[in-house]
């Protein structure tokens, strides 16, 4: 595997900050009512406000009702670190000494809806007045006008927001700020009268929630904050800014942070139990956490935080990463070697393996993460999970009893398992009873499989399993040799999609699809049996589909896009673990000129979506910059809860439509969502839709992630920090 240039255009892997939620799932059941406010006190005491009145968290995160406090709705809570708590509830609104020495003190009527607060509440704002209590003045609002909200920065300005605009308090008397931007070259404006909320930057500037998205106000000009850069939902409801300088906005469906410059977007029950979001609050700073709050939604309470991996923290963030993945598909994804996605029962507390379609495909992904995995650590643990994959493999072409035959999968008797698809292709083994294996084998599997073996004989295997897996591949290789270039099962016809023979690509119609990726499919298998066998009819076999049928020219072509053809990510997974050994192991600079060319028109076509696994190999291969930081930034962003969450994207205002739809006649965007807002999904899905996910009925192995990441650590492409 040393032929490739050596690729010098590495990142470095650099500190990662993870966004981790976490929910209070027992909290709705034990508690009286549903939550409607949330605050934290300055120690990181959690209190909730609900239809039953002041609740706290116990360390447990068991509820207790604090004592002496009315049982009654609450409505808001005020935490301003001053050693009290205020509360508003439907009939009363009270203090509450957090050291608990006196019992709560009312100061106020039922009908608050905010304050600015330092060492006492001094402006009570209720939905017609507002109450300063420090020039003991009550200033009503204009008739019919109703209050939201009020904020204050360190100058002394006051705004409140209401339904009808926004004003500013004096001191003695409540003004109506225009709605116009008073400089003539700024053209922003109010983006609606209906202001729901808004908070103080410290700086002389406000920003403003409103009905039609978030504005930034300071010195009578307005900032529109829609496009710069796109607010992902525009109804929104509440905003909250950070010590850090991050802001939080509460919108109509889940909530937004701008972070850093840039809108993450956290709905869908990876994030939060419901998308309609009650309120929300900053948890006190604490060491090594950037952000943290709690959100609080009709359906229950989250917590998310910025925060370092979990794990052994003497490994740098993205090994602890690493180690999660390797964790959870070790826990429900490993089934005697096979690796792929698990079905969850009793809401996640039991599961079953998948005996899947694509076992030999996904096993053989997984066998070669964990080769690299070994290769570049050393760890005996990476060996002992690459040969554990390599010897399924390996199974799969023994259990059919047909020379050279790789079952799809294969199940034994009494396993407790989901059989993907029961049916007519399962047959018996004929060499292992009680064994069930299924036929039908497409070339995916068959790609995974010539994929591992070159991988894992290049960076794991000894004396004996090199010779074992070359007896394989030897083979399966004659097998599709010895039937023109098909695999044939057990009905003694080929397989639906087991096909490279030049009848079918080159001349027959309905073949046309296929016609360039089955002929790089089979040049690349050829080329690892040439490798691994060095059996003289390989090459022959080699050379004269490449002299006589033209297959290294249709490779050039290998992926078709409309109106010729459809965007079909699965091949082009296919693909990617083809286009690897084949240009690792060829060394004809006019053969390595077309398989080049062939790659790098299909990455050009790939690289708008960021991935890392066709970045990566697109380095691998070439030694060419891959857009390294690209997929290194889809790798820290990718989530760590692997469930298949259904996650919704389609009602964003930040997202645009193709005019056509995908190959499965499903809507898809311009532009691909990061991986913290869309399904978990490997790379043969579609990562424009803009939605997807089971309810999180299922969970997928760590693969997807696993394989770039070591594979990129293997080539340069990722570098280590201090290496």
């Amino acid at each position: 595997m040393n032929t490739l240039p050596r690729y010098a255009y590495g990142v470095t892997l650099g500190p990662l900050i993870q966004d981790v939620a976490t929910h209070y799932t027992l909290l709705e059941a034990l508690l009286p009512g549903k939550v409607r406010a949330v605050a934290a006190g300055a120690s990181g005491r959690i209190f909730l406000g609900t239809e039953a009145g002041l609740f706290q968290l116990d360390p447990d995160g068991h509820p207790q009702p604090v004592p002496e406090t009315p049982v009654a709705a609450v409505s808001r809570i005020w935490a301003p670190g001053n050693g009290r708590l205020y509360v508003a509830s439907m009939q009363e609104s009270y203090q509450v000494l957090l050291d608990g020495t006196q019992k709560p003190v009312s100061f106020g009527g039922s009908d608050i809806v905010d304050m600015v607060v330092h060492q006492d509440p001094m402006l009570v704002l209720t939905s017609r007045t507002l109450i300063d209590r420090v020039q003991e003045r009550t200033v009503a609002l204009p008739e019919g006008v109703v209050a939201r909200a009020i904020a204050a920065d360190n100058t002394g300005q006051v705004l409140v927001a209401t339904d009808q605009g926004v004003f500013r308090y004096d001191g003695s008397r409540l003004h109506p700020l225009s709605a116009e931007s008073r400089w003539t070259n700024c053209k922003d404006r109010l983006l609606s009268a209906d202001v729901r909320d808004l908070c103080a930057d410290g700086k002389g500037g406000f920003y403003l929630a409103t009905a039609r998205g978030l504005n930034y106000y300071v010195q009578d000009i307005y900032l529109d904050l829609n496009e710069r850069p796109a607010l992902p939902v525009r109804d929104t409801y509440r905003v909250v800014l950070t010590p850090q300088g991050t802001l939080w906005v509460v919108t109509a469906r889940g909530i937004a942070c701008l972070y850093r410059g840039q809108w993450r977007y956290y709905a869908g029950k990876r994030w939060l139990p419901s998308d309609r979001v009650v309120d929300l609050c900053v948890m006190p700073s604490r060491p090594g956490v950037e952000e943290d709050v709690l959100i609080a939604t009709e359906e229950g309470l989250a917590r998310i935080t910025f925060q370092p991996v979990p794990g052994d923290e003497r490994l740098p963030g993205h090994e602890r990463k690493a180690a999660l993945y390797q964790a959870i598909t070790g826990a429900r994804h490993n089934r005697n070697g096979f690796v792929t996605d698990c079905f969850l029962l009793d809401q996640g507390r039991d599961f079953l393996y998948h005996a899947s379609d694509n076992d030999g495909l996904w096993t053989a992904l997984y066998v070669a993460a964990q080769s690299f995995r070994f290769a570049v650590t050393r760890a005996p643990e990476a060996r002992q999970q690459a040969r554990l994959g390599m010897q399924a493999l390996l199974e799969l072409v023994r259990v059919t009893g047909i020379a050279g035959f790789p079952a799809r999968t294969f199940i034994r008797e009494g396993e407790r398992v989901h059989q993907s698809d029961p049916g007519p292709n399962w047959y018996p083994s004929p060499v292992e009873p009680g064994v069930l294996y299924k036929n039908d084998t497409s070339s995916d599997e068959v790609d995974g499989h010539y994929f591992a073996w070159f991988v894992y004989d290049a960076l794991v295997a000894d004396v004996e399993e090199k010779a074992q897996i070359a007896g394989v591949c030897r083979a399966v290789t004659s097998h599709i040799l010895d039937h023109n270039y098909t695999l044939v099962g057990p009905t003694g016809k080929h397989t639906r999609w087991g096909v490279w023979t030049p009848e079918k690509l080159n001349d027959d119609p309905a073949w046309v699809e296929e016609r360039g990726l089955n002929a790089l499919e089979i040049l690349s298998h050829l080329k690892v049996a040439i490798h691994l066998c060095g059996d003289a009819r390989f090459q022959r076999e080699y050379d004269n589909l490449i002299t006589q049928h033209g297959y290294a020219l249709n490779t050039v072509l290998q992926k078709r896009m409309p109106p010729e053809g459809e965007c079909n990510h699965s091949d082009d997974e296919l693909a990617a673990v083809a286009y690897y050994p084949l240009l690792l192991l060829e060394q004809d600079p006019y053969l390595r000129a077309l398989y080049l060319l062939s790659l790098e028109r299909t990455w050009e076509i790939l690289r708008p979506e960021g991935s890392p696994f066709h970045n990566v190999i697109y380095g691998a291969c070439t030694g060419r910059p891959c857009d390294a930081e690209r997929a290194l930034q889809w790798l820290y962003e990718a989530p760590l809860d692997l469930r298949g969450w259904t996650m919704t994207n389609s009602h964003r205002d930040d997202v645009a439509f193709q005019p056509q739809e995908d190959r499965f006649a499903q809507p898809q965007l311009t532009r691909v969502l990061s991986p913290r807002e869309t399904h978990v999904a490997r790379w043969n899905r579609n990562p424009y839709l803009p939605d997807g996910g089971d309810d999180g009925r299922t969970e997928e192995d760590g693969t997807f992630w696993l394989l770039p990441y070591w594979m990129g650590r293997y080539h340069g492409i990722f570098l280590q920090e201090g290496s």
